[in-house]
C-alpha cells in the first residue's frame, strides 16, 4: 500500500472508535508492523491530521480534519438555517447556543456562541465531550438502534460525575426519556455547573444528525425557565421541519429496536 493509502486506512480505522489510540492498537488493528504504524502516526501528527498527547503518547484526530469537516458542512442549508435560528435565540434569551455532532462515543461542537448573561457558558467549536453525559449527545444517540448504543458503550466509560449515567442501563433510561419527549436536558454532568436543553434533527442532504442546544448556569435557571427554553428549541425544530421536510426530523423506527 502507498503511504497515502495507509494514512486513509488509519483514519478509517479510527472513525467511531475510542477518542484516542496508541501505536500498538493501530498496528494490530490494521495488521501492519509496529514501526510502520509509529512512523505514520508521527508524520500525521506533524501534518495536523492527528494530535499527540505528550503525557500518554496516544493520538487523536487533529483540528485540521475538524476544520475541513466544518468547511464541508458550512454549505449545508440545514446547518446554516439552524445556526441563524440559534443566533436569534441567543439574542432573545441571553443564553449560549450551539450545534453539536456525534462522533463515536463523543460529541463535537460544530458551532457555538456565548450568551450575554454575567455567568457565561463558553464551549468553543472543536470541543469534545462524552456523548452519554450531556443532553446533546443523548439526543443524537437516541437516533441509533439500542444495539448500536450498546456496542458503543460496552464496556461503559467511567466519568466521576454524580449526575451523569453510570451504566448502560441508566443511559438507556435517559435515552428513552429523550425519545419520548423529543428533547433532552442535562445539569452538572460533563461540565460542572453547566446545564443545557437540546433537540436533534437529521440533515436531509447527508443524513447526518445534528443537535441544537441552549446552555446556561444550572444554579441560576429554574425548572420553569428550562421548560420554556426546551419549548423554544422545539419550535425551532418544527420550523426547520416545515422548511426541509418532516421525514428528516422524525426519529427513525430503528431507534427503538
Amino acid at each position: 500500500m502507498s503511504a497515502l493509502s495507509n494514512v486513509v486506512a488509519i483514519l478509517r480505522w479510527a472513525r467511531g472508535r475510542e477518542p484516542d489510540f496508541g501505536v500498538g492498537e493501530v498496528a494490530q488493528g490494521l495488521e501492519m508492523p509496529k514501526s510502520t504504524a509509529s512512523r505514520l502516526l508521527k508524520d500525521m501528527s506533524i501534518q495536523g491530521l492527528l494530535e499527540r498527547d505528550a503525557a500518554t503518547q496516544r493520538y487523536r484526530v487533529g483540528l485540521l480534519l475538524l476544520e475541513l469537516g466544518r468547511q464541508y458542512r458550512a454549505g449545508q442549508p440545514l446547518i446554516e438555517a439552524a445556526d441563524t435560528a440559534l443566533i436569534d435565540l441567543t439574542r432573545q434569551t441571553g443564553y449560549a447556543t450551539g450545534i453539536s455532532l456525534l462522533d463515536g462515543a463523543e460529541i463535537v461542537v460544530l458551532r457555538s456562541r456565548p450568551g450575554t448573561h454575567p455567568l457565561q457558558v463558553v464551549t468553543p467549536p472543536g470541543t469534545r465531550g462524552p456523548a452519554w453525559a450531556n443532553s446533546t449527545g443523548r439526543n443524537l444517540l437516541a437516533r441509533l438502534s439500542d444495539a448500536e448504543i450498546a456496542r458503543r458503550f460496552t464496556p461503559f466509560p467511567k466519568l466521576d460525575r454524580p449526575n451523569a449515567p453510570m451504566s448502560l442501563a441508566q443511559l438507556m433510561e435517559r435515552i428513552a426519556r429523550a425519545r419520548a419527549r423529543d428533547f433532552d436536558e442535562s445539569d452538572d454532568e460533563a461540565l460542572p455547573g453547566v446545564a443545557a436543553v437540546s433537540v436533534a434533527v437529521a440533515d436531509p442532504q447527508s443524513g447526518d444528525a445534528i443537535s441544537l442546544y441552549i446552555a446556561f448556569s444550572g444554579l441560576h435557571v429554574n425548572r420553569q425557565v428550562r421548560r420554556e427554553l426546551a419549548a423554544q428549541l422545539l419550535d425551532v425544530k418544527a420550523a426547520l421541519a416545515v422548511r426541509f421536510g418532516e421525514e428528516s426530523f422524525a426519529l427513525p423506527r430503528r431507534a427503538h429496536g
